[in-house]
């Protein structure tokens, strides 16, 4: 075993020590069977923690392998992602602050509980909205582990094979996030953060010296290959589509979701989600285009058996071998970031919208319990994933399906918030047949058979913008109770008219949950 591999397990040892700690003194500090303490942090995180949280969990291995991965693959074509950071706080001020008020008014905790709250109590758009969730996270959630694994292999020339590298960070995720909850989840993300931007702005600065200087490395990189530096033409659908995932799409994603829950008040919600949006756009876009379009003139080919996801380990595999053992950790912290929020989110959605629909009695330690388990089933269930050939696919195309499934929430969402002529049939028929259309189109890539260029989420997010609207004009509003419950409230919160619609007699079916 060669000395960066064994630096490499002494930093990881060490790294996952401290944040197993961490895990411990936040299982110390949680309430028991507390749900708001155990998936939101108590509802009382501050300003700069939020913003820690949001830019850790939006970003991770997507952002440390995936985007200098992307920007070295699709050149100039990829800066429209610095468009998507700007977009986050606009859509979290329109839709995460209502959303943010209505949580703290009425407990909610999933995103069920919202949208089956508004639809007078709706069993089907509950357990719909969970199992769309859960599907959303699950392939978002393999590529943490892949992108730690391929990065681990890379650094260590396979020292630390791809299968140990998962298997570690699994194990690790399990523990601290199963004992130490949301309160964990959220103090690691704010250390693990920090971890990887460092590395991301050292790897750009180490980047131009490599190649040459600032002047000198963009002009051996236009040489080497001009044509990624050309607005390649492409149909404007392939762009819809990529703004349609990365701005709407990611806000929807469960974890993300659910940290609009967790701020202490619209204010800090707002400010945190500025504040990280700022933070990814110099951190993130510029840093990752840098290594990305320098990486063309340095390395010219990708070596065979490797992608372009392993462009960051390559170049520190070739020109300072030793700071492999910080990759390696920084990659640890990058996937683990986001990862850990994800099996919580998953957790709270089986436990809350599945478990307790079918057990309403059940006791909240109970609840707890359920969650716990079926975390450990989502992360061998990922491992498992990660482990097969469609698991270890390119980062940025699996982050692509899961987010573009959340857009389904888009439509219900709108009328829970803004358009009180929403109607229950029209949230859940919108929702599955959107769902379907993408999975479809997944699966079987029948978009090449289509008209334009658009990607299987926009046709869903058609397809679902349709069957809402349609369906809403044609059947019952949902109660005046819950219209009431949700518009008259959002009314009186941001001092505006209360939108109406013609009343239907109806009372709502159950309360809304409790939290």
């Amino acid at each position: 075993m060669d000395a960066i591999a064994v630096g490499s397990i002494a930093g990881l040892t060490t790294y996952l020590g401290i944040i197993l700690l961490l895990g411990y003194v936040a299982y110390r500090r949680n309430v028991a069977a507390d749900i708001d303490d155990r998936y939101l942090v108590g509802r009382g995180v501050g300003t700069l923690l939020l913003m820690g949280t949001l830019f850790a969990t939006w970003f991770s291995t997507f952002a440390f392998l995936g985007g200098p991965g992307t920007f070295y693959l699709n050149g100039v074509d990829w800066l429209l992602f610095g468009f998507f950071n700007a977009m986050g706080p606009v859509l979290i001020w329109v839709f995460g602050t209502r959303m943010w008020a209505l949580g703290r008014r009425y407990g909610l905790v999933t995103p069920g509980d919202l949208l089956s709250g508004y639809y007078d109590g709706s069993r089907r758009v509950r357990i719909l909205s969970a199992l769309v969730g859960i599907t959303v996270l699950f392939p978002y959630a393999t590529i943490q582990l892949s992108g730690i694994a391929k990065a681990v292999s890379g650094v260590t020339e396979g020292t630390i094979p791809y299968t140990s590298g998962i298997l570690l960070v699994a194990i690790a995720v399990a523990l601290y996030s199963v004992f130490g909850g949301s309160r964990a989840v959220v103090w690691s993300d704010a250390i693990q953060g920090i971890i990887f931007a460092f590395l991301l702005v050292t790897t750009a600065v180490l980047v131009t010296s490599w190649s040459g200087g600032w002047a000198d490395g963009w002009s051996a990189a236009v040489n080497a290959q001009p044509e990624q530096f050309v607005f390649s033409g492409d149909s404007s659908g392939a762009y819809f589509t990529l703004l349609l995932l990365w701005t709407f799409g990611w806000v929807l994603t469960p974890h993300l979701w659910q940290r609009m829950y967790m701020a202490r008040s619209a204010r800090v919600l707002v400010k945190g989600a500025v504040l990280a949006s700022v933070l990814a756009l110099w951190v993130v876009t510029f840093m990752g285009a840098i290594i990305g379009f320098l990486g063309l003139g340095l390395v010219r080919d990708l070596p065979e058996g490797f992608d372009a996801d392993a462009l960051v380990p390559l170049l520190y595999a070739d020109f300072l071998p030793l700071m492999g053992i910080v990759l390696v950790v920084a990659a640890f912290a990058a996937g683990m970031s986001t990862l850990d929020s994800q099996v919580i989110s998953a957790s709270s959605m089986f436990s809350l919208d599945i478990y307790e629909e079918a057990r309403p009695k059940a006791t909240g330690g109970q609840l707890e319990r359920v969650g716990h388990g079926f975390e450990v089933v989502f992360v061998v269930g990922i491992v498992v994933f990660a482990l097969l050939p469609g698991g270890q696919e390119l980062i940025v195309p699996l982050a692509s399906i899961g987010v573009g499934m959340a857009l389904v929430y888009l439509m219900p969402l709108i009328g829970c918030l803004y358009w009180p002529r929403a109607t229950e049939p029209a949230a859940f028929w919108s929702m599955l047949a959107g769902w379907t259309v993408m999975i479809t189109l997944q699966l079987t890539e029948a978009t090449e058979t289509l008209p334009w260029a658009f990607g299987p989420p926009a046709w869903g997010l058609f397809t679902s913008v349709v069957i809402f609207y349609a369906m809403s004009l044609v059947t019952n509003p949902v109660s005046t109770e819950r219209q009431d419950m949700y518009h008259g409230y959002l009314a009186e919160v941001f001092g505006r008219k209360r939108p109406t619609v013609a009343p239907t007699g109806r009372s709502p079916e159950a309360e809304l949950p409790s939290g």
